[in-house]
């Protein structure tokens, strides 16, 4: 842990590398989302709407990507996280949903500098940044922390 407040995740950076990447704090950093894999959108839907008290703060159908996204939670979805729940499209691709995976989705500022420490550090890519989500509108990539876990940065464009 720095002495700024900053939890360093990958071992190899440096403290100042890192508090300097976050424009000297952790203040522009927001988890945005996690993502959920799910067999039947409607049933978790219902169950996290109806049991768990969450509303539904956006729902569409990523052709691109060949699922259907769910975002429940808790207030407004420009300010608060939510939980992603994202159902594969297609039987084989719902029968599949348990190797689908799951990531956390880390909303913050500063997204093209913070990628270019990490690309220095010798953080791992599963995506490159480029323009993405809803309507294209936000910078997005996918990074590998050290156990492989996907961690998805978003920038609002």
């Amino acid at each position: 842990m720095s002495g700024s407040g900053i939890i360093v995740v990958f071992d190899s950076m440096e403290e100042d590398t890192m508090s300097e990447s976050a424009s000297g704090s952790a203040a522009g950093f927001r988890i945005h989302h996690t993502m959920l894999p799910v067999a039947d959108l409607d049933s978790s839907i219902a169950f996290y709407t109806r049991l768990l008290g969450m509303q539904v703060m956006g729902q569409r159908t990523d052709e691109t990507r060949q699922v259907k996204v769910c975002h429940v939670g808790y207030g407004d979805r420009a300010t608060q996280p939510s939980i992603e729940l994202t159902q594969p499209l297609g039987a084989q691709a719902r029968a599949a949903v348990r190797s689908f995976g799951g990531h956390v989705a880390i909303h913050l500022t500063g997204l093209r500098e913070l990628c270019a420490v990490m690309e220095k550090e010798g953080v791992k890519f599963a995506q490159p940044l480029k323009l993405g989500g809803p309507g294209g509108r936000n910078l997005v990539t996918f990074v590998l922390d050290p156990d492989g876990h996907e961690l998805e940065l978003v920038e609002r464009a």
